[in-house]
């Protein structure tokens, strides 16, 4: 078995003390300005945020692609296109989910409040059927959730979970 050369090695350990180095120095600069943050006493958890804009953890009306082949993706631009023309989804959080088959196509469900809504299959090879699937789904959900927010008003028992009114 060949052995390396001593210069090769000791390139490789030079190499290997300047990226340590560098990243030392990357660090330290964070660090730094961090520092100066605390000695200025304003650090906190929250970090203050500029006139006009929210935090991100209060923000709401998102949604999520879980999809994983082109045909999803497409379904998934076709779907939150309807979703966002949909009134009253401005604050509605959903999911798109998909589940593939290399042999039959995909399942696509969509989330919302961890519960599914509505199941589309799009059988494999048939790319003219997901914008026409995709738009009656956003109809559907955008429906079914007006209707859940209604049956949760109307229908307050303090013996059953909000999960089990649905």
């Amino acid at each position: 078995m060949k052995q390396p050369h001593r210069s090769s090695l000791r390139q490789a350990r030079w190499r290997l003390r300047l990226l340590c180095i560098v990243c030392l120095a990357g660090a330290q600069s964070v660090w730094a300005v961090g520092d100066e943050f605390i000695d200025a006493g304003t650090l906190s958890e929250a970090v203050p945020l500029e006139s006009g804009q929210t935090d991100v953890e209060q923000k709401t009306g998102f949604v999520v692609d879980r999809t994983a082949t082109n045909f999803g993706a497409e379904f998934f631009r076709y779907f939150s296109e309807a979703w966002r023309d949909q009134s009253g989804t401005e604050d509605v959080d959903v999911t798109v989910v998909e589940r593939p088959s290399a042999r039959y196509g995909s399942l696509i469900y969509v989330e919302h409040g961890n519960r599914q809504v509505v199941r589309v299959f799009l059988y494999a090879g048939r790319g003219a059927t997901i914008k026409p699937s995709a738009v009656e789904a956003a109809r559907y959900v955008a429906k079914q959730v007006v209707e859940d927010a209604l049956a949760t008003l109307i229908m307050s028992d303090p013996d059953l979970g909000k999960d089990e009114l649905k």
